[in-house]
Formats: C-alpha cells, structure tokens, sequence
C-alpha cells in the first residue's frame, strides 16, 4: 500500500506563525544617555525613530531606519586658560546626531501577542556639533560609521490587530571624531517608546 504524505496547509501554518504577514512601519519617541562624552553628558530626551522592516523570511526582517536626536548642555560661567592668555566665559554645548541604519531583526513568539526581538543596525551617523562662549561660536560637523545591537519587543493591541506598541534598547557606537571638541567616538544607550503598524 502506498502512502501519501500530507503536507496540504503547510504553508498556511507557516504563515500564521510569522512575526507580522509581510511589513511595519513604526515611530517612536528615542530617549539617549551618552556614554564617555567629553562635550556633552546630559541625556537626551528631544529624540525620535522612524523605521520601515520586511519580513524576508518567518520571524526575520530587515529594513531601514532614521532616528534624530538633540543633546544640550550648560556649563557655568568660569575661567579658562588659553596659550595667549585667560578667558572667563559660560558656555552652551548642542550636539545633533542624525543616525540612518540597514537593520535585520529576528522575532521570538513569546504568545500570539507578544514578539520579543534581537536586531542590528549598521549604517553611518551625521553629527553637527556647536559650542556658544561669550559672543562667540565653534560649529564643525562630520560623517562616522555607525553599530547598533538591540533589543526590543512588539505587543499587538489585540490578536488580529494590525497595530502595535514598541518598546526598544539598544547600543549606538559612531566614529565620529573632532578633535577641537574633544570628541573621540559617540556612544550612548538609547530607548524607544513608539507605534507600529503591521500588514
């Protein structure tokens, strides 16, 4: 007697395990704390992330991201000694990062509502750096090689949802260096509160 093998809804099932069916797009509020920053150390809660991913394989993604974030910081009035002499001043430090990364995630069942993520971006950071003392003002702006591990997770509104909440964490290193600034590399430890819209 020969035997078939049954394989008819194989492909339903793969589907109905999937992560999300085929793309989202999210925006989130990003919250940064620098790490080693000798220009400016004051967390930055003036950020935001937009990112798109597609589903290439079940539970794996892959996509692109923009994230914005602003960092200030004031430093009170004293003096400084300069090779021409002294000068007593207060200064205002801004540093503006504009971070655009490839990323590829992969997403655990953790229920049909829950998908906990690992992922990594890789990309390149814009950096504009400004620094206002007394009357004056140093502006330079450059160009690093960007690394971001991170780990998240989606939590859909309701099974059959095709909304979401995000919640994220993750690493940023940048290359980034100006050496009037005393800056060598940027790092910090962002997190993402957002929205996701799945389809």
């Amino acid at each position: 007697m020969i035997t078939i093998p049954m394989v008819l809804g194989v492909n339903a099932q793969k589907n109905h395990d999937a992560a999300f069916t085929d793309e989202m797009i999210g925006f989130s509020w990003d919250v940064n704390i620098p790490i080693s920053n000798n220009f400016t150390n004051k967390t930055s809660l003036d950020g935001f992330q937009m990112d798109y991913r597609k589903m290439i394989k079940q539970d794996l993604s892959v996509g692109v991201e923009l994230n914005w974030s602003g960092y200030d910081q004031y430093y009170p009035r004293k003096t400084y000694q300069i090779p021409s002499g002294a000068i007593t001043t207060d200064f205002y430090s801004y540093l503006y990062t504009l971070p655009i990364a490839i990323t590829v995630h992969h997403y655990f069942h953790a229920g049909s509502r829950l998908f906990p993520y690992a992922g990594l971006g890789l990309g390149a950071t814009y950096a504009d750096m400004k620094l206002y003392y007394n009357t004056y003002v140093s502006s330079e702006y450059n160009w690093g090689f960007l690394v971001r591990p991170e780990l998240g997770a989606i939590f859909k509104f309701s099974e059959n949802s095709g909304w979401g909440l995000l919640l994220g964490a993750r690493f940023n290193y940048s290359t980034n260096k100006e050496s009037s600034f005393n800056i060598d590399g940027l790092k910090s430890v962002g997190f993402q509160l957002g929205i996701v819209a799945m389809k």
